[in-house]
């Protein structure tokens, strides 16, 4: 599961994401100024690294989030540098699990009606 953070250099610093319902901070990441002068760490280039979850050994724990959930993103700029079209936005991937539905056995009429008004079934 990946959430990349996406913004305009030279002026990010940083990016949060945050769960808005509880206050959790999912996922913070700062740039990193490349200094090797190779591919993809080039010199005076910013690279911004994602935050990965997963089950693998080294990944953070996945955190199941509901479709209702409400992310706040928060980006920090550096804004001594003169620099137009600021922008910041997450290119997020993740798995979706299907609601389990419930099942009878053998419904009695009185679940056959709940079946009937209550549309989580």
């Amino acid at each position: 599961i990946y959430a990349g953070p996406h913004c305009h250099a030279p002026t990010c610093l940083s990016m949060d994401l945050y769960i808005v319902e509880t206050g959790e901070l999912l996922c913070h990441v700062e740039t990193v100024l490349g200094v090797t002068g190779v591919l993809y760490d080039e010199v005076g280039f910013l690279a911004i690294p994602p935050c990965l979850w997963g089950r693998e050994e080294g990944l953070v724990e996945p955190k199941l989030l509901s479709a209702d959930t409400t992310l706040m993103s928060i980006k920090r700029n550096n804004n001594t540098l003169p620099h137009t079209g600021e922008m910041a936005l997450w290119q997020m991937r993740g798995a979706l699990i299907p609601k389990k539905k419930k099942t009878f056995d053998k419904p009695s009429i009185a679940s056959r009606m709940e079946l009937l008004v209550d549309p989580s079934y």
